[in-house]
């Protein structure tokens, strides 16, 4: 049974992901699915602009860079758990989930701004999770700012992991007002240098201001069949639902640190999603973003799962979604 062959974190686990991998993401790199276009591709972010005209003259060297980046994500997603014992066990869950939950999604098997910014969010993630309990967090607090600021000048969607930090540093910590001025500082930093940068060689220092406000405003009308998401996230839907309802009561008889860490995780996903259905500009590629406190969550159920007919179940509609996708866009 799948669920228990990866519990027990088999050595053929290790093949089943990079499978699984290959299948996802096989057809977007031999070129057979549609590029779909988002407003970032009218309004690039400062940061992603280079990168974008760069590689968008080359589809494959450009899928190639975003598989890669996303296999980079994915396992410090997995370090994260080590580091910090989000979940009780160390397996491949994590990876898994975040695989099924973001990439898996067609239209964003792309270049685009969020594949990039995952690893800076991921940095942020890892900051603010250290500063439990510690004495002098504040390098920690600069850094989890600094990544969250130059995330944003890679991607403007990404202003709304500022709001969810100053959240984890409540929960994570009594209120400080030093701590939080700090925050404030070092995500201001990246902006407050690259509006100098163009002060110098006499250019608007207010574009990127401008082209956040664009990418964040503007309702934009999707090239993506709408058909689509709904399926996909209706076979995730279920999974989560299940899932979240089973993790957070049995939070109690977990130590303090296990329960403030998936409180802040809750709180990122939650912020996501609401972000996800109120924000105009904020399209599919979030869900890389969104991705990451699903993926430990869905872990943590899983984890400690029993294997039986409704757990398999449960587990394999993330799958099944996938594949599903992936046949309508082949069909």
């Amino acid at each position: 049974m799948l669920l228990k062959s990866i519990q027990r974190n088999s050595f053929g686990v290790i093949f089943l992901v990079l499978i699984a991998i290959g299948l996802v993401w096989t057809n977007t790199l031999l070129g057979n699915f549609p590029t779909y276009r988002f407003l970032f591709d009218s309004f690039p972010m400062p940061l992603y602009k280079p990168i974008s005209d760069f590689f968008g003259k080359h589809q494959l060297w450009s899928n190639l860079l975003s598989l890669f980046l996303f296999l980079i994500s994915g396992f410090y997603l997995l370090n994260l758990n080590t580091k910090h014992i989000i979940t009780k066990s160390r397996n491949y869950f994590p990876l898994i989930f975040f695989l099924f939950f973001s990439a898996a999604f067609i239209p964003i098997q792309r270049l685009n701004p969020g594949i990039f910014t995952l690893l800076f969010i991921l940095l942020s993630i890892d900051h603010l999770l250290s500063i439990y309990q510690k004495q002098n967090a504040l390098d920690n607090i600069f850094r989890a700012g600094l990544s969250i600021g130059i995330a944003t000048l890679f991607y403007p969607s990404a202003v709304v992991v500022a709001v969810w930090a100053v959240i984890a540093l409540l929960v994570l910590r009594a209120f400080r007002p030093r701590e939080m001025f700090v925050l404030f500082v070092s995500f201001t930093v990246p902006w407050l240098l690259y509006m100098s940068y163009l002060f110098i060689i006499n250019d608007d220092i207010w574009a990127p201001y401008h082209t956040l406000i664009v990418n964040l405003f503007t309702e934009q009308k999707s090239d993506v069949d709408q058909l689509l998401p709904i399926l996909f996230f209706s076979f995730m839907a279920i999974t989560l639902l299940v899932s979240i309802l089973n993790v957070f009561p049995r939070l109690t008889f977990q130590k303090i640190v296990i329960r403030r860490y998936f409180s802040v995780l809750l709180y990122l996903m939650l912020i996501g999603v609401a972000s996800f259905l109120l924000i105009p500009g904020i399209t599919y590629d979030f869900f890389y973003i969104i991705s990451i406190p699903t993926a430990y969550i869905l872990s943590s159920y899983f984890n400690e799962a029993k294997s039986n007919f409704w757990n398999e179940l449960l587990l394999w509609l993330p799958i099944l979604g996938a594949v599903l996708i992936q046949i309508i866009l082949i069909i």
